[in-house]
């Protein structure tokens, strides 16, 4: 396969999966803002948190001098000055895909397009509050409708094994994102504390749409160690970490059938040795070790296995943040 139709597709899937996270973000935290009909200011600078999680705090706060709800939902969803915000990603998505059109479906260019073309005609509009909710959903489910033609209609080929690398790398490196900046929030200066706290491990597993799959595994009781386990070391939730890594390993072995030569080396090691850490790992040692350096380190790593991909075959720049 040509290099420039494998970076075309490896970035397509990885820019949908980004606006789809972004997406989430923002419709958990707007139910948080709905069950506050009061919230203090406070809570508008938790808004913050998912300018952390994207990476661009700089960005934000040279255009914005208060991270407060709109502030921060007009950045992440329409910004042309932020590179991950919805319509940006949306935007490099539909060229990457017309790039590829005689290669991927046709059921597929066509639904990126309207993707598209939908999101280009609300960023022009006013925009409200109210909106928003629609707005995210709207994103949601022409990412969902935009993986479903993918898998029922891509043949298992080097364009699809491709496609998978990036739609994981992507959803493995957010899960560690999410779960860096939520995991050692200070919620002791709450009062019901322990509502609180519910609340907020609720709305990080929501953000993932994992509320129900935690709670066939867990039960109703809502640990920061349980959320963390289910996050890093779940083997069958496909928004884990362990799950996406695997998932990426799975398509290097395919498109390699199974052999590692001279150029590819670098890369099947990477993948190797983080897929055994998180296997070998239970999440006592992870936690003993110190969870924001476990997941810092998690981050890194996907960077550098973003950038050996692009390494051994040829791609693009790879740009994450």
């Amino acid at each position: 396969m040509l290099s420039r139709v494998a970076d075309s597709l490896y970035w397509l899937t990885r820019n949908v999966e980004r606006a789809e996270n972004n997406a989430r973000l923002i419709a958990v935290k707007l139910t948080s803002r709905l069950e506050n009909a009061n919230p203090t200011e406070e809570m508008n600078q938790n808004w913050y948190e998912l300018i952390e999680i994207s990476g661009f705090q700089e960005v934000f706060d040279d255009e914005y001098d208060r991270s407060i709800d709109r502030n921060v939902i007009e950045f992440l969803l329409f910004s042309i000055k932020n590179p991950n915000s919805i319509l940006n990603t949306i935007t490099i998505a539909r060229e990457n895909a017309r790039a590829v059109r005689e290669i991927i479906p046709n059921e597929l260019w066509e639904s990126i397009n309207s993707f598209y073309l939908n999101l280009k005609r609300q960023s022009h509009a006013p925009w409200t509050m109210e909106e928003v909710s629609d707005i995210c959903e709207f994103v949601k489910k022409d990412s969902l409708l935009f993986q479903g033609i993918v898998e029922a209609t891509m043949p298992r080929g080097d364009a699809y094994l491709f496609m998978e690398m990036g739609k994981h790398l992507e959803r493995a490196e957010k899960a560690a994102r999410i779960l860096d900046v939520y995991y050692h929030k200070n919620l002791d200066s709450y009062q019901n504390k322990e509502i609180v706290e519910y609340h907020h491990w609720w709305s990080v597993l929501q953000s993932v749409s994992g509320h129900e799959a935690y709670i066939k595994t867990y039960r109703p009781l809502i640990k920061s160690r349980n959320v963390a386990e289910f996050f890093i070391l779940n083997a069958e939730f496909p928004r884990s970490m362990m799950y996406c890594i695997q998932k990426v390993r799975n398509a290097f072995v395919a498109l390699e059938d199974g052999h590692v030569e001279h150029y590819s080396e670098s890369l099947a090691q990477e993948l190797e040795h983080l897929a055994n850490d998180l296997y070998d790992f239970s999440i006592e040692e992870i936690l003993n070790q110190g969870a924001h350096a476990f997941l810092q380190s998690f981050q890194h790593r996907c960077m550098t296995i973003g950038l050996h991909i692009t390494k051994t075959y040829y791609l693009g720049e790879v740009v994450i943040p």
